[in-house]
């Protein structure tokens, strides 16, 4: 990995922890209308055995995936928080200048001349080809 990939991985990871915190907050907010409105489907629809069980199942479906955004948000919060607060964004913002001249550095070595030092070899021309 060089240099350039592995900052410009650092920034998807702060991207990511950005954004998929709060997407897991909306997707657990409308996961809970969504129990919410199958309770008041089971509490006020009539149901036999096969209703019951479908209701019941699609509880359990709309728990479990509610519990691993939550499980997941546990982990991203203190991340999150730490990434959000004033001196994270002036950090990100700083790291994101910092990529970019690393980026701009490496395209300006690939056509780089080495000038001679000695007096030796004062008439050379050194390049990287």
């Amino acid at each position: 990995m060089t240099p350039i990939e592995a900052g410009e991985k650092i920034l998807r990871c702060i991207d990511y922890i950005l954004t998929q915190y709060p997407d897991n907050q909306d997707r657990i907010c409308e996961l809970q209308a969504q129990t919410t409105d199958l309770l008041h489907m089971i509490e006020f629809t009539p149901c036999d055995i096969q209703k019951g069980y479908k209701f019941t199942k699609n509880l359990q479906y709309i728990c479990i995936e509610r519990r691993c955004l939550k499980d997941e948000n546990e982990a991203l919060r203190p991340l999150f928080d730490c990434l959000s607060a004033p001196n994270a964004v002036a950090f990100k913002n700083g790291f994101i200048g910092a990529l970019t001249k690393a980026k701009q550095r490496e395209r300006a070595l690939a056509s780089r001349i080495y000038g001679p030092r000695s007096e030796r070899f004062q008439d050379a021309v050194i390049s990287k080809e």
